[in-house]
């Protein structure tokens, strides 16, 4: 009996493959990291269609003015989790999603408008606290330094809605 128990559920995370829980700490909030004193970026999300997907829209605003905008799908993709993001610019990306405890790394791709030419993605997420996590890029810019980490603050004011 036991061993039909473990076949079932061994079946049944086949079946449902990666859950988009990870995003829970994130959905139903909005969330701003400071560039600098006059330039943010506010992320906002949402759960889509009943929770099969997690969209987060952002706003990079100068001096209180949105300068450029971004949205992100996320999606359970057989045995992945995947992004889709557009902005502003036209730029399109999309790659994947991994998650360990407190930690989410995405790789992929990205045409930050169509007549760019196409960047890597490799970056990570780490939640520092319920309304707190701090973004890396760990591509290096082409002078070989790292990417500034970023820290988001959870806000209550709904951003771009």
């Amino acid at each position: 009996m036991m061993t039909i128990a473990l076949l079932l559920a061994a079946q049944a995370a086949e079946v449902h493959g990666p859950s988009l829980d990870t995003f829970k700490p994130f959905v139903g909030a909005c969330w701003r990291a400071d560039f600098s004193a006059q330039v943010q970026d506010t992320h906002c999300f949402d759960a889509m269609y009943g929770g099969a997907h997690v969209r987060d829209r952002h706003e990079v605003q100068e001096g209180g003015k949105t300068v450029y905008a971004g949205e992100t799908v996320y999606s359970a993709d057989g045995p992945d989790l995947v992004f889709t993001y557009f902005n502003s610019l036209g730029g399109v990306g999309q790659g994947k999603v991994g998650a360990a405890d407190r930690l989410l790394g995405f790789t992929g791709t990205m045409r930050p408008s169509p007549d760019k030419p196409e960047q890597s993605i490799d970056s990570e997420w780490r939640i520092l606290d319920a309304d707190h996590y701090e973004v890396r890029s760990l591509v290096k810019s082409p002078s070989g330094e790292a990417a500034p980490v970023l820290k988001f603050s959870r806000v209550k004011e709904p951003v771009g809605r």
